[in-house]
């Protein structure tokens, strides 16, 4: 039976601090890539676009409002994050427009993507159930950031879609 410590295990390590791709600089790198897969998402392993997906483009991102504007808490409803509500709404903005060989950025084909997005929260929701359903009207906010032509930045926030009011199934 080996023990820690044989001769065999003393000569694989020592060969392994002699081999020129641990003694290389890129090897921290390379153990930090693959720790952070293994334990998950964090930066710069990130969900969010701005980190994942950085681009001289305005930034967009996408949040849910109930029937007054005021913005609902969707993950604690659907368990979908804010960040993979924006991804869902692109991935779902680029299928309609690939399909249709239309441009992405028009408002109707941004308006149905928002419309399928929000009836895929809300049936998220009924699933869950707990007193979690969105049966209030909800609407998809749009919000692009990006640097105004007058220098600094600004904001542009657009109503995308909305359902109405439904009965608790």
């Amino acid at each position: 039976m080996p023990v820690f410590g044989s001769t065999l295990e003393v000569k694989f390590f020592s060969a392994m601090r002699r081999h020129p791709f641990v003694r290389h600089p890129i090897f921290p790198l390379a153990l930090f890539v693959l720790a952070s897969q293994a334990l998950g998402e964090f930066y710069p392993f990130s969900p969010f676009s701005m980190y994942s997906n950085p681009t001289s483009r305005p930034l967009l991102y996408c949040y849910v409002t109930n029937g007054d504007g005021e913005p609902l808490p969707i993950q604690t409803h659907t368990g979908t994050s804010p960040a993979s509500l924006t991804k869902n709404f692109n991935r779902i903005r680029h299928q309609i427009a690939e399909d249709r060989e239309g441009d992405e950025t028009t408002l109707t084909i941004r308006q149905e993507a928002g419309a399928e997005v929000l009836e895929y929260l809300r049936d998220l929701s009924f699933e869950r159930g707990k007193g979690r359903e969105l049966t209030q009207s909800i609407q998809l906010m749009e919000v692009y950031i990006g640097f105004a032509k007058e220098g600094g930045l600004e904001e542009l926030e657009t109503a995308i879609a909305t359902l109405p009011e439904v009965a608790a199934p």
